[in-house]
C-alpha cells in the first residue's frame, strides 16, 4: 500500500494568461517523493489561485454572487432572466468560475446599486416565473439581510404594534419568538419545505388556534397573496431567522426548474407554547404534512379567508370560525 502526505508547495497556475503564484497543499509518495493525484486537494488550489486572480483584479467573488441573487430572491434561473443570461451561467459563477469582465462589471454595478435592477426588471419580467417577479418586486432597494438588520435593530415586534390586539393579529401581540419556532416546528417535522407549504400550514395554525380559543398563537397577521394566506412581511421575518442562523434556505435546480426549502439550524423551543398551542401545531402538521405545496394552496382557496379578500389586504381572523378544516 503507498504512504502519502500533505505537504505545502509552490504552485504558479496560469489564469486568462496571467501567472498567478499560490502557496498550497498537495499529496506525495512517501518513498519517492513523487506528488500523486489528490482531486480534492488539487481542486483547492485551483480555487485559491481564483480568489488571489479576483483579488488582483477585484472581481466579484462567488459568495457575493449568490448573497447579491439571495437579496432580491431569485433563483438562479431568474437571476438570470433579470441579466439576460443563461442559468448555467449563473450557476458556474458560484460555483468558482470567473465571471467575463463586462458580466463582472454588471454584478459589481449591482451590488453597489441594487436600484440598477429596476431597469433590467422592466424588460425581463414577462421571461421571469411568477415566483421570481413577486420576490424582485417585495425585495427591490434593499437586500434581504439589509432589511433583516434594519428589522431586528429597531425591534420586529415593534413593527406590528398598529395592528397588535385587533382582529388582524388574533387579539394578541406579535411575538417574533413564537413566530420563530412555530417556523422550526414545521421545519424540522417537513423534510425539504418550500416556502409556500409553510406560509399555508402558519396559517392554519395561527387561525386554528384563534378559532378553538379566541386568541392566535403568534399574533402574526395574514395577507391574501394569489397562492394563498400568507404572513405579512414574510420574507422579512424568514430573512430574520436565516441571519440569525435558526433556519437556512436551500435550493435545488433541475433541467425543468428551480425550487428551494427550508432546513432547521436550531432546535425547537417548546416551552415556549402551551399544551393546547402544541396539540394545534401537531394537529395541522398531521392534517396537512403528506401535502404538497400546490394541493394546499388549492385547498386554502376554499376558505373564504381567501375568497372574500382582495389582493394584498389583510385578513380578519374572524375568518377563523369558518375554516373548512374545523368541520372534517
Amino acid at each position: 500500500m503507498m504512504r502519502t502526505e500533505v505537504k505545502l508547495i509552490d504552485e504558479t497556475y496560469t489564469i486568462r494568461g496571467e501567472k498567478v503564484d499560490v502557496i498550497t497543499s498537495a499529496r506525495f509518495d512517501v518513498d519517492s517523493g513523487k506528488p500523486t493525484f489528490d482531486e480534492k486537494l488539487d481542486n483547492k488550489a485551483i480555487l485559491k489561485a481564483f480568489d488571489k486572480y479576483r483579488k488582483n483584479h477585484g472581481m466579484i467573488s462567488p459568495e457575493r454572487i449568490k448573497k447579491l441573487r439571495h437579496s432580491f430572491g431569485l433563483s438562479q434561473r431568474d437571476f438570470a432572466t433579470l441579466l439576460g443570461w443563461s442559468a448555467t451561467t449563473i450557476a458556474t459563477y458560484e460555483t468558482g468560475s470567473l465571471p467575463s469582465k463586462a458580466n463582472n462589471k454588471m454584478l459589481l454595478a449591482l451590488e453597489n446599486d441594487p436600484n440598477v435592477a429596476q431597469p433590467l426588471y422592466d424588460i425581463s419580467k414577462a421571461a421571469m416565473t411568477e415566483r421570481g417577479k413577486a420576490a424582485f418586486e417585495e425585495n427591490v432597494g434593499a437586500s434581504e439581510v439589509e432589511k433583516s438588520k434594519k428589522f431586528i435593530e429597531k425591534g420586529i415586534n415593534t413593527l406590528f404594534a398598529d395592528i397588535n390586539y385587533s382582529e388582524f393579529s388574533g387579539y394578541t401581540a406579535f411575538d417574533l419568538k413564537k413566530f420563530s419556532n412555530m417556523v422550526l416546528y414545521f421545519v424540522i417535522n417537513v423534510p425539504k419545505l418550500t416556502k409556500t407549504k409553510l406560509n399555508r400550514l402558519l396559517f392554519y395554525t395561527d387561525f386554528t388556534q384563534f378559532a378553538r380559543n379566541t386568541v392566535s398563537i403568534s399574533g402574526a397577521s395574514y395577507a391574501r397573496l394569489p397562492h394563498g394566506p400568507v404572513p405579512d412581511q414574510y420574507s422579512l421575518l424568514y430573512g430574520s431567522m436565516e441571519s440569525a442562523n435558526l433556519i437556512v434556505e436551500k435550493e435545488i435546480s433541475t433541467s425543468k426548474y428551480d425550487w428551494s426549502y427550508y432546513a432547521p439550524n436550531a432546535e425547537f423551543n417548546a416551552t415556549l407554547f402551551s399544551k393546547e398551542e402544541l396539540a394545534v401545531m401537531h394537529d395541522t402538521l398531521e392534517r396537512f404534512k403528506n401535502m404538497n405545496a400546490a394541493s394546499i394552496s388549492a385547498f386554502s382557496h376554499e376558505e373564504n379567508a381567501w375568497i372574500n379578500n382582495d389582493n394584498a389586504k389583510l385578513i380578519s381572523y374572524d375568518y377563523a370560525n369558518s375554516l373548512t378544516i374545523l368541520n372534517n
